[in-house]
């Protein structure tokens, strides 16, 4: 039976995408402040940056990775400001818009945001040659088997994220005004604590 690197890329992604942190909180925030589709392009960023790096990784692209890598902690601060940012942006949020009015939410914003958010993570080559390794995928690739890996990785991280967005969007209608104020709190805090902690580690 022919290996299948889609099936081996689409593992990695769920890898990458169930354990949820910033990124996460981002994406549940916004799903319960906009609806489903804001908290899914804010999900889908993130997999596109996931998607990118993967794809550093597996053509091997020593000059583009080493270049990142060397500039890792200036990258991750400024992710970790953007983070903190979110969060307090989150904190000040009062009211979920209108159910009739999510499709006002600016999905392009929302998507880049978490695009650069998560690129802000330059190690995240490292992770995904690590856990390519792990799954048995090493040496040099063909062109159509690198397509299905990246393929895969895009379509298992976006599968979580649509899942996750779509768990909390089934539940928005009956979050009260009170308690998404206090939902705001917790991920609002939990990013800007989140976002300390980085700090901390790249100083």
């Amino acid at each position: 039976m022919p290996e299948s690197y889609l099936l081996k890329g689409l593992l990695v992604g769920l890898v990458f995408g169930v354990p949820a942190g910033a990124i996460g909180a981002l994406t549940i925030g916004r799903t319960l402040a906009h609806g489903f589709r804001a908290g899914l392009a804010t999900g889908l960023g993130s997999s596109a940056a996931d998607s990118l790096y993967a794809l550093i990784g597996v053509c091997g692209l020593t000059a583009v990775s080493d270049f990142l890598l060397a500039h890792q902690t200036g990258m991750c601060m400024a992710g970790c400001v953007l983070l903190a940012a979110c969060g307090v942006r989150m904190l000040a949020a009062k009211e979920p818009v209108p159910a009739a009015t999510d499709r006002q939410a600016r999905l392009p914003l929302c998507f880049v945001s978490s695009f650069v958010l998560a690129l802000a993570n330059p190690a995240t080559i490292l992770s995904f040659l690590v856990a390519f390794a792990a799954f048995g995928i090493t040496g040099r690739l063909t062109p159509g088997q690198g397509a299905q890996l990246i393929a895969g990785v895009l379509i298992g991280t976006g599968g979580w994220w649509a899942l996750l967005s779509g768990l909390v969007a089934a539940f928005r209608g009956r979050v009260t005004k009170n308690m998404h104020r206090k939902l705001n709190q917790v991920l609002g805090g939990l990013m800007i604590l989140l976002s300390a902690i980085l700090w901390i580690r790249n100083v």
